[in-house]
């Protein structure tokens, strides 16, 4: 996937700050065990002398220059055997001296066999996702802070269901939380539909919220932002168009806020399938939220798009607008 310069910059940077970090605690480590084990101190200065030793055997051109080789890579294993003993005897690892790394597979460069390690993909992933969404309003919605005394527990007239708001709410409510605790790749998708105020971009948030903890790419946008974005990169040039789809594209969790509020064109309404087509072609999950009944839907787009919505797992929202009660609270 092709991104801007200054993400592969920002991933580098993710990348160097794990290396640093990692020789951050690994010198204090050092700095540690030196200060309980003195011996360590001497064995690391003989281990460092038998390297210079070897490189001067090696550059000589002397006729034992094999044997005295062998002589000190033993010297420098029975040092090492050493040291082991000293840190299992003063309860450490045995490793506990070893270089630190996030990556074991680059050991923190980013750089793979004849290209870009993976998590330095992973990295520019996690970039472009952020990018994207700046405008997450993650510290306002936790699992935590979603209220079901705000349901009614009283069925309401007129639903064609026997059950209560509030039962219904507790039941989106125990999926959501199940389905973020659980999260992985691929996922089915989720189509949340209901009327305003009744917690559906709450409880996709609060699932983002847990999904991003877990180091997974998430990205969020209400319908018509995202939509404009892809049109100005279209028609204007803003960006790079195939960029910011691909980033829609390949997220591991992509949050589609408010389907409907977007201006009716046909341009955007092949944007959608495209877009959700895709996804769903790769097993890559989505959360898509709308305010409109399956009228509504209908009436406003293809076929194809409300086929594909509801094949997703589908939560009703009922209740009254618990944002009106809120207010009326404070």
């Amino acid at each position: 996937m092709a991104y801007p310069s200054e993400y592969y910059t920002k991933a580098q940077e993710i990348i160097d700050k794990r290396r640093f970090e990692n020789s951050v605690k690994a010198e204090k480590r050092l700095r540690e065990v030196r200060s309980k084990i003195p011996e360590i101190v001497e064995i690391d200065s003989k281990l460092s002398k038998t390297i210079d030793e070897l490189v001067k055997i090696i550059l000589s051109d002397k006729p034992d220059k094999k044997q005295r080789i062998e002589q000190v890579k033993e010297e420098n294993l029975a040092l090492q055997e050493r040291m082991k003993e000293l840190l299992r005897k003063n309860g450490y690892a045995v490793d506990y001296l070893d270089p630190i790394y996030t990556c074991r597979k680059c050991h923190d460069t980013g750089n793979g066999d004849g290209g870009r390690c993976s998590c330095f993909n992973d990295a520019l992933k996690t970039v472009a996702a952020q990018e994207l969404s700046k405008s997450l309003p993650m510290g306002l919605t936790c699992f935590e802070s979603f209220d079901l005394s705000l349901y009614t527990d009283t069925v309401t007239p007129g639903m064609n269901t026997r059950r209560s708001p509030r039962e219904m709410m507790t039941q989106n409510y125990e999926y959501c939380k199940e389905y973020a605790e659980y999260f992985r790749v691929p996922n089915e998708s989720i189509f949340m539909t209901g009327g305003t105020g009744l917690g559906k971009t709450h409880l996709s948030l609060s699932i983002a919220k847990k999904v991003i903890e877990k180091n997974y790419s998430v990205v969020y946008g209400s319908v018509p932002d995202l939509l404009r974005r892809i049109e100005n990169a279209h028609f204007n040039k803003s960006e790079d168009e195939t960029e910011v789809i691909n980033t829609l594209k390949e997220c591991d969790l992509l949050l589609l806020d408010d389907l409907g509020a977007e201006f009716e064109s046909t341009f955007y309404v092949s944007c959608l399938y495209e877009l959700i087509n895709s996804r769903t072609g790769y097993g890559k999950p989505t959360i898509v939220n709308t305010n409109l009944s399956g009228a509504e839907l209908k009436k406003r787009y293809s076929d194809r798009i409300v086929s594909r919505l509801y094949s997703m797992k589908t939560l009703v929202f009922s209740g009254e607008d618990i944002r009106m009660k809120l207010k009326k609270k404070k």
